[in-house]
């Protein structure tokens, strides 16, 4: 039987320092036919130095800036693979996935969209911290894979997809969130979609809290719109399959069920509102209150703080169980941080997004987003 050929597209914007070892990981593997297409915007010289010393590879150079999802769709149209695979520049194929390509072809036997294992390259303490959200993002598309068989969403730095599904589903549209956008119109097409626990890449993300917010402002927007675009249809497919998308949800927000812990307790308001009446009656009444009304105050603290208590060890326990089913690591400091601060603080840019979306009417300029 023939093997399907595949095209291996890395889009990259003016030049990336981990291209040239992913080049030499792709083109050193022994699995034919495959094309590889670099597509480069605004390309350095170091690109273009890169591009004459790298043998078997396609430099597609465009002097000005097309953007991710333009020069990709212009790309494959260049191409001939069966099986297309799209890789970011700041990728790196895992150590232990021999035979990378092989393997992809097997994955891809009984799907239309695969996502790829993705993991967080571990530079310094705010990586390690993020590198959580990543495993969030990877339980879900995991649930989805082995309950539903197709997914709303996927990470597009590492994914593969059949040309004749790209093509029916009209390839990329210019929006902020391409890969959220393409997975939820294979997700309304019925397209199968797996979850590939044989492959893994890892990701380089920012490692300081400036490109982070940076990078989050992004996909938060992104986000925003798609929301806003998919709105009907999210509604119907929580109401058909809740057990899938609603704890999806908590699993990439933790945050969000600390925060409805802490704000919805049933006598909360109970205790807001005797804390505003003693308050205004020690006015009135003297000292001999104040001390009643810092116990008040400490009482409502100490329920806030065992509310957070219960749900860090609750999801604590489950991202660990999840860690070691899909051979991720876990460091309970770490998580600690990114329960209490990453993840509150990716929840309010998306929270913010969303406003701004709205007031804007989805109007954001998508020439800030182009790669």
């Amino acid at each position: 039987m023939e093997k399907p050929k595949i095209s291996v597209f890395i889009p990259i914007y003016k030049e990336s320092f981990m291209l040239k070892d992913l080049l030499k990981s792709l083109t050193l593997e022994e699995y034919e036919p495959k094309e590889i297409i670099v597509v480069v915007d605004e390309p350095t010289e170091k690109t273009r130095r890169l591009a004459e010393e790298i043998k078997n590879v396609r430099f597609i150079f465009n002097g000005h800036r097309l953007g991710k999802v333009n020069a990709l769709n212009e790309a494959v149209k260049k191409s001939d693979g069966e099986i297309l695979l799209f890789l970011d520049g700041d990728v790196k194929i895992g150590e232990n996935c021999e035979g990378f390509l092989k393997t992809l072809v097997k994955e891809m036997v009984d799907t239309d969209l695969l996502e790829i294992k993705k993991k967080i390259i571990r530079e310094n303490f705010l990586t390690k911290v993020i590198y959580y959200d990543y495993l969030s993002s990877n339980v879900v598309s995991w649930l989805f894979s082995k309950g539903l068989k197709k997914s709303l969403g996927l990470n597009g730095s590492a994914f593969a997809i059949k040309r004749k599904t790209f093509m029916e589903l009209g390839g990329f549209r210019n929006v902020v969130a391409e890969d959220l956008d393409l997975a939820t119109r294979s997700f309304l097409k019925n397209f199968r979609f797996k979850y590939s626990e044989k492959l893994e890449v890892f990701v380089k993300t920012p490692s300081r809290w400036k490109q982070v917010y940076r990078q989050r402002k992004r996909w938060g927007i992104g986000g925003a719109q798609w929301i806003k675009e998919y709105y009907r249809d999210l509604a119907k497919t929580a109401l058909r399959f809740p057990k899938f998308l609603l704890p999806a949800i908590p699993i990439i927000f933790p945050s969000l069920i600390l925060f409805l812990l802490c704000s919805l307790i049933p006598d909360a308001l109970i205790y807001k509102s005797i804390m505003v009446f003693i308050l205004f009656a020690a006015v009135k009444i003297g000292f001999l209150l104040h001390p009643f009304f810092l116990s008040v105050v400490t009482i409502a603290l100490v329920k806030n703080l065992v509310a957070s208590l219960l749900s860090f060890v609750v999801f604590a326990s489950l991202f660990y169980v999840f860690a070691r089913k899909l051979g991720y690591s876990f460091n309970p400091l770490e998580f600690l941080v990114f329960y209490f601060i990453f993840s509150p603080f990716w929840l309010s840019i998306v929270v913010t997004s969303i406003i701004r979306v709205v007031i804007q009417k989805g109007e954001v300029k998508l020439s800030d987003w182009k790669f």
